[in-house]
């Protein structure tokens, strides 16, 4: 109860000083959503949960057979032909992502679904996957093709962490079946791997042997082209030795003129011998004259030799290319008939002895954690749009009204009893609210300087407005207070139903004039309580209400008693209402905790202002969370003993 916070000044409307509204994250709030929506959140994961049972066990099984398949780098080398084979330099994750995509071509399936003679049902076809079917039929031509493609979903290709193995994978929908697919898929593979280095190798020996008559073609060119150009030349070798002795000869030829020019000079030191110098004279020109004829003869040799060694390096060069192709060729013919391959099929594929899938136990963990993140979604969902009170400061805050009573809710649901559980269970918590809202207007009552005329009333029907105003008329009766209690609710009266009086001398008879003033009021079952029952439904209550004997009624009530409750019609869609608050002192909105929205009271509020009514504050009714509203866990909790 906010009894020091809740005032209004002057008429002015109300506005409480700790209103404020929250921006912080409160983990609190987020665990009391879910408390309060748990019967959402556990139908949701329930509703979830067995959707997910019906629906594994109407599903057919699934069979997993798995072929482990070995697969190396590059293949092993009978011979190393390099040529060949002369290593790949991009990343490792490609070649084996490359094969992994070989095990999935078209091609490669569909001759398993021919060599097999598979069709459609090896393939366990979903509850999904039949319904997608009666809308998108598959037609004969496009069969295999459609085959194909649920083979290949059905095929998983995992490579073993740490090695070259790897594991395929197959879903069948049978254990024999899935492992025949399996088997047929990796030798499929392996042998289509090793066809494939077959072509490659028959491409290479044609390859090689085109080049082959090439070089040997070249080759007898050039040994051609040098034996004719050793006949021009006179070039003879004989064990790779020349035979050409011009060398020699300069070399004779050189020492025997040095040695011509010596002794013509000897002789010309001695005068004796004057007679030989002229002879040898002439034998050192000779010589010389020799050895000038042969220099010219070495040199026109050493540019014919050149011309010669260029043409026999080039017969070599053919020579050793024609040799190395015919090496390469032979060593081509034992990789072919070697037939290596780089793959190894390690583990055939077995039947099953289980199904793979559907799993029970996984399936409802899964939908278990699902469902239960679909509820709490859906909770905070709906809280999201809930629009009802949430928190005492926010609904004083938007609607600048106190908050003067927080009636509980009870597990009752008789209107009788609820309507007098004041005066007949005086120690529940109901009773103990509305003697704690007794208080408050008490407070109220005594800044009223005339008559003390009640007005209860509500945003829209089915709030409590006639329960609140029938236990607060008792909880004020039995202090010793004279209390009347009227049922201005001239649409749907209900009053005399929760307290078991007659319809008679009512409220409608005395403003049409039927009856006098003095028969209005009854006595009722609880001393102190007088009542005044609507009557039979009029067909103008807004005129009789508006009537100047309402006013002269409840002056005169006044008068007589300590405290006059009116229990009038809702707000919205009447005019009932503004008349009645005009003439009430204090005016009381009662609303549902749970079920009226912010958006409700505040449109409510905004039809009093419009003609100029005020409400003095709001009674909450049927609170099942106080803590949620802003109150402690015990605010209906302390102790009451006898």
């Amino acid at each position: 109860m906010n009894q020091n916070t809740a005032s209004q000044v002057n008429g002015t409307n109300y506005v409480p000083a700790y209103a404020k509204a929250q921006d912080t994250l409160d983990l609190r709030e987020f665990w009391k959503t879910l408390v309060r929506r748990k019967k959402l959140v556990l139908g949701i994961t329930g509703a979830t949960i067995l959707l997910a049972l019906l629906l594994t066990l109407l599903s057919s099984p699934v069979y997993r057979a798995t072929a482990t398949l070995q697969i190396e780098r590059e293949s092993t080398k009978v011979i190393d032909v390099n040529f060949l084979n002369p290593g790949d330099i991009r990343d490792t994750r490609d070649f084996y992502e490359t094969q992994f995509q070989l095990i999935r071509q078209y091609s490669l399936i569909e001759s398993v679904i021919d060599k097999l003679k598979l069709t459609e049902d090896v393939i366990r076809q979903s509850l999904l996957g039949k319904i997608k079917g009666l809308f998108s039929p598959v037609d004969d031509a496009n069969s295999k093709t459609a085959l194909a493609n649920a083979i290949i979903e059905n095929l998983t290709i995992e490579p073993i962490k740490n090695s070259r193995l790897v594991a395929i994978h197959f879903d069948a929908s049978s254990p024999e079946k899935a492992a025949e697919v399996a088997n047929a898929i990796v030798e499929e593979f392996v042998e289509t791997s090793r066809v494939r280095r077959l072509e490659l190798t028959g491409d290479a020996q044609t390859f090689l042997q085109q080049r082959i008559q090439d070089a040997k073609l070249k080759l007898q060119e050039s040994e051609k082209a040098l034996n004719v150009y050793a006949k021009e030349n006179t070039i003879i070798n004989l064990d790779d030795k020349e035979s050409n002795t011009s060398s020699h000869k300069i070399m004779r030829l050189s020492e025997e003129l040095v040695k011509a020019e010596s002794e013509a000079i000897i002789i010309e030191t001695d005068p004796a011998r004057q007679g030989e110098l002229a002879a040898a004279r002439k034998r050192a020109e000779l010589l010389r004259d020799a050895l000038s004829e042969e220099e010219k003869k070495a040199l026109i040799y050493q540019d014919s030799r050149v011309a010669y060694n260029t043409l026999e390096r080039e017969v070599e060069t053919n020579q050793a290319l024609y040799q190395g192709l015919l090496q390469r060729l032979k060593e081509i013919n034992v990789v072919g008939e070697a037939g290596s391959n780089n793959l190894s099929i390690i583990d055939r594929a077995l039947p099953p002895l289980q199904k793979f899938k559907p799993k029970l136990s996984t399936n409802l963990v899964f939908a278990g954690l699902l469902g239960l993140f679909l509820g709490i979604a859906s909770a905070f969902l709906r809280e999201f749009m809930d629009d009802s009170v949430k928190d005492i400061n926010e609904l004083e805050r938007q609607t600048r009204l106190p908050v003067l009573g927080l009636v509980p809710a009870v597990n009752e649901h008789d209107p009788k009893k609820i309507a007098q559980l004041v005066l007949n269970s005086p120690k529940s918590a109901l009773a103990e609210s509305f003697r704690s809202l007794r208080t408050t207007i008490r407070f109220k009552l005594r800044e009223q300087d005339d008559e003390a005329i009640l007005f209860v009333t509500s945003a829209r029907a089915n709030e409590g407005k006639t329960t609140v105003a029938m236990n607060l008329a008792s909880a004020f009766a039995h202090t010793g207070n004279r209390v009347l209690l009227v049922d201005a609710d001239l649409r749907n009266p209900s009053l005399h139903k929760l307290i078991g009086t007659r319809n008679q001398q009512n409220l409608v008879g005395y403003l049409s004039g039927e009856y006098p003033l003095a028969q209005l009021a009854q006595a009722s079952n609880l001393p102190n309580l007088d009542i005044v029952v609507a009557g039979t439904p009029p067909n103008d209550p807004s005129e009789l209400l508006a009537n100047t004997k309402m006013e002269a009624m409840l002056k005169a009530a006044s008068q007589h008693y300590d405290l006059v409750i009116i229990d009038g019609p809702p707000i919205l869609g009447l005019a009932d209402a503004m008349i009645l608050s005009s003439l009430a002192k204090i005016t009381l909105l009662t609303v549902h905790a749970t079920d009226t929205s912010t958006s409700t009271i505040n449109n409510a509020l905004k039809r009093l202002q419009e003609t100029g009514a005020s409400i003095t504050g709001i009674i909450l009714n049927q609170v099942k969370d106080a803590e949620r509203l802003g109150y402690g866990d015990d605010y209906y909790h302390y102790p009451n003993k006898a």
